[in-house]
Parts: C-alpha cells; sequence; structure tokens
C-alpha cells in the first residue's frame, strides 16, 4: 500500500493541513508523558460521507509519527491508505465519531487515567462504573459546562480484547459521557467536535484524573491522624427516640446519584414523556417546570426558549446536567426511575451496615425518618428496591426539600414540629457539614457521616462515624 499522498479534499479541506495538525497534537501529548512507549492511538475526522478518519498506524512511537506516515481508515476499520496497521481499538475511534458526532479522538495511557480506571473498574467483565467529579473550576473547560458548580460522571467499562464487544457496551454511555471515558486498566479516551476541541477536553480531563488521584492519596495519607483524633469505636447517643437519616453518602454511595440515577433519567425522560404527556399529574408537572423556565435567569435556559423549542424537554436535560434542584424535575426524575427499579434496571445500592442497623433501630422502638434533597418518591424507591429487599415498612416519616431547605434551621424546626417530639429526641445524620450545622441550631442531635467516597470528609466540630454499627441509640 502507498504512503499516504497529502492532497486537498473539498469535503474536509486540506488533508496535509489536519495531517500536520494531528503529528502535532500527538508529539505535545508524548511530551506531557501521556503516550509512552508505543502507547496511546489518534484520530480526526476527513469526511463523513463516507467515514474516513485520519489515523497514527498501530505499534509505533506516536510522538514522531510525521504527517506523511499517518494513514487513512473506513467505517469498517480498513487501512484505505498509507503503510502501517490500524489500532483494534479504531472500533471505539468509530463508535465516538458515529455516536457523539466526534470530530477527533485522542486516547492516553497517563499514570493517572490508568490508576483512576483500575481503582474505579467494575466488577465483572462486561460492567460500567462511574468516577464522579464535581465543584471543580476545571470543570468549565469541557464543552456545555459554565459553572464550576457542576458534577460529571465519566464512564468506566472493564476492559475487553474484544473491541467490538467492548464498542456494543460503551455505546449506550457515551451520550452522558463528558468528553471522555476510562478503560480498566488501559486509560482515557478523550473527545471534541474537532481535533483543537478534542486537545482541550483531553488537557482538562488529565488535569482532573491528576488532581483527584492525588486526593485520593492526601485523604489515605490523613486518615490515620483523623481516626487517632476523632474516631472512637463506638459512639453512644442518649435521649434518642427518633434517626433522621440524610440517604446519599449517609445510607448510599454520593456517586449512585450522578453516576447512575442521574444518567438514567437523562437518558430514559424523553422517552418516557412521549408515553405519559396525557397524564394529568405529569401535565401539572410540566406546567410546572415551564413556568419555572420563563422565570429563570441564566442566559443559556433563555437561549434555549430563543432556539425554539417547543417543549420542555431541552429545559429538563440542561438542569440535569447542571443538577439545578427543581422541585417539579424531581418528581418528574422519582417518575422515570420508578419505571427502572420496577424493570430491576435499577437497584438502591446501601451501604452493607446500613439495612441491619435500620432493622434494629426499628426493632427496639427506635422512630426512623428521611430527609433527603430527593424527592419522597425517589426515598421510597430507594428503600422499596434496595440491595437488601423492601424496607420502606421500617421509616415512619419521609421529608425532602418541600418541607424546606436542608441548610436552615427551620426546616429542622418544622420536621420535629411533625414528628411531634422536642428537637433533641431526634438524632440527624448526614455527610453535608452545612445540614448538621443547621439541625444542630434547631436543637437536634447531630451526627456526621464520614463514608469513603464522599465528597465533604470535614466533619466539623460534629462526632463522626464510619459506619452504622458504631452507633449505639438509648432513649
Amino acid at each position: 500500500m502507498s504512503p499516504l499522498q497529502l492532497s486537498v479534499n473539498p469535503a474536509a479541506g486540506s488533508i496535509a493541513a489536519l495531517a500536520q495538525q494531528l503529528s502535532a497534537t500527538m508529539a505535545t501529548i508524548h511530551r506531557r508523558g501521556w503516550c509512552d512507549g508505543t502507547g496511546g492511538n489518534f484520530s480526526a475526522v476527513l469526511q463523513h460521507e463516507p467515514l474516513r478518519l485520519l489515523m497514527a498506524p498501530s505499534g509505533v512511537d506516536k510522538g514522531s509519527v510525521t504527517p506523511e506516515a499517518l494513514i487513512v481508515v473506513d467505517a469498517c476499520g480498513a487501512v484505505l491508505r498509507g503503510d502501517g496497521k490500524a489500532s483494534a481499538e479504531t472500533q471505539l475511534h468509530l463508535a465516538l465519531v458515529e455516536t457523539c458526532g466526534a470530530g477527533a479522538v485522542l486516547h492516553t495511557h497517563s499514570q493517572a487515567g490508568t490508576l483512576l480506571s483500575q481503582h474505579y473498574a467494575p466488577s465483572g467483565d462486561g460492567g460500567v462504573a462511574h468516577l464522579s467529579l464535581h465543584d471543580l473550576e476545571m470543570l468549565k473547560g469541557l464543552e456545555g459546562i459554565t459553572s464550576h458548580a457542576s458534577s460529571v460522571a465519566i464512564p468506566v467499562l472493564a476492559n475487553d480484547q474484544d473491541l467490538r464487544r467492548l464498542r456494543t457496551v460503551a455505546e449506550p454511555h457515551l451520550h452522558q459521557a463528558p468528553h471522555g471515558l476510562l478503560i480498566a486498566g488501559h486509560g482515557l479516551y478523550a473527545w471534541g467536535r474537532d481535533l483543537p476541541t478534542a486537545q482541550r477536553h483531553l488537557e482538562i480531563l488529565e488535569f482532573l484524573l491528576e488532581q483527584h488521584w492525588r486526593q485520593l492519596l492526601l485523604q489515605a495519607l490523613s486518615l490515620p491522624r483523623q481516626q487517632s483524633q476523632a474516631m472512637p469505636n463506638q459512639l453512644r447517643r442518649q435521649g434518642v427516640t427518633h434517626v433522621l437519616l440524610d440517604i446519599e453518602g449517609t445510607t448510599c454511595p454520593v456517586s449512585f446519584v450522578s453516576s447512575t440515577l442521574f444518567p438514567y433519567a437523562a437518558e430514559q425522560l424523553e422517552v418516557f414523556l412521549e408515553g405519559h404527556h396525557n397524564d394529568p399529574a405529569v401535565k401539572t408537572l410540566l406546567g410546572e417546570v415551564d413556568a419555572a423556565w420563563q422565570q429563570d435567569a441564566d442566559p443559556e435556559a433563555q437561549a434555549l426558549r430563543q432556539q425554539g423549542a417547543i417543549n420542555v424537554v431541552p429545559y429538563l436535560q440542561w438542569l440535569i446536567r447542571r443538577d439545578r434542584k427543581l422541585t417539579p424535575l424531581k418528581d418528574l426524575q422519582g417518575l422515570v426511575w420508578e419505571q427502572g427499579y420496577r424493570s430491576g434496571a435499577l437497584t438502591g445500592p446501601l451501604f452493607a451496615d446500613v439495612p441491619g442497623a435500620l432493622r434494629s433501630w426499628h426493632g427496639a422502638g427506635l422512630v426512623l425518618a428521611v430527609y433527603s434533597s430527593g424527592s419522597v418518591a425517589a426515598q421510597r424507591l430507594i428503600y422499596g428496591h434496595s440491595n437488601a429487599g423492601d424496607l420502606r415498612p421500617l421509616f415512619s416519616h419521609w421529608f425532602d426539600t418541600r418541607i424546606g431547605p436542608k441548610q436552615t434551621p427551620e426546616s429542622y424546626a418544622t420536621i420535629a414540629d411533625q414528628l411531634g417530639v422536642a428537637p433533641e429526641q431526634v438524632l440527624f445524620v448526614s455527610d453535608a457539614l452545612t445540614e448538621c450545622q443547621a439541625a444542630a441550631a434547631a436543637g437536634m442531635q447531630v451526627v456526621f457521616s464520614d463514608r469513603e467516597g464522599n465528597p465533604g470528609r470535614d466533619p466539623g466540630p460534629f462526632e463522626r462515624i464510619v459506619s452504622f454499627d458504631n452507633l449505639e441509640l438509648t432513649p
């Protein structure tokens, strides 16, 4: 096969220019130490009809690939022009181009990407886990994110030498991926609408991965000091007749919401609304969403209206991506999740110590209640379809943000009033320091939940637990 002939393609611009750009990009990435040896693979779209990718050949040092040494492959991954073999991972490049509209795909083998892909690797073959990142200024470097107060969930796929099978596993998760995914033990794939955008996304994601594994390292180094300072083997609380529990970070992992529930709702919402738009309850919620949309001062929200959207779905998807706490959205998400739980697609992943503690406390006569930012319907679904079965009968009361914001003492005073007890008889457990402070200000007893993987580990002035097994309650 003859070497790549650099010429002008009217449909894709200058192949020569794109080849120069891709070669320079690979050299830059190699200098960063993200594709040592023959690691990594890189591609850019030459044209879409028929699909043609410009790629680095497999098995070569990507830091020294000249523009002339690049190859052109078709939509099946077959080499059309140039010398050398196409990487087996071309299948993932093609999936990203066809599913996400990527104009370029960059795959690296950095230390951070490889370490974290192993750390968060899903259990079992063909599985998918997620690595959650949130409240970081650098997230704004990813296209579509305008605030540091955002969260993303990077899919982590089990590695598979059968790349067509791996492609099949990856494709359902690509639409919700933040321009990147991890392959366990293998590294990062990043993409964008063109080569410069893909390179920016790669640099942002590599920074975030580097920051995340260093954060995990710092937490591991500081844990012995924290344990020696503040963590007794058994924490005893007296005068407690009612237990008020947060959910995420307290009874189930924080990542369950961002990495499982939110992506599921975003993926299924439009199909759900198409099938239920005439339901009176759904129509009411859609009306509330539209009213909120009209009042939303965010320029991006109003830009969606000006684009002529005829329904609220684009606004709902926008809210989900930004984790906005709009009550009717949460109610709609709850309806979507209900279908997922009933079908078996979703299961509430309670921490291993939680079911036994709940049953023990209930059996001892304590009154159990839930207070979460998720809707009451969503709360009931997690406990009704948990990995320990239906635990809803253990709870007597359910509270969401309709009672009031979780960061204000007045909300906890109202809850105590509705429980019919003095605030000091209620023990509130949460992983959020601001919520603990608000409950304490209302007079409740408070314990800070310090679960592994929680984004906030500082308990402030409060005693902490890492497991409900460490908590002994007496009236």
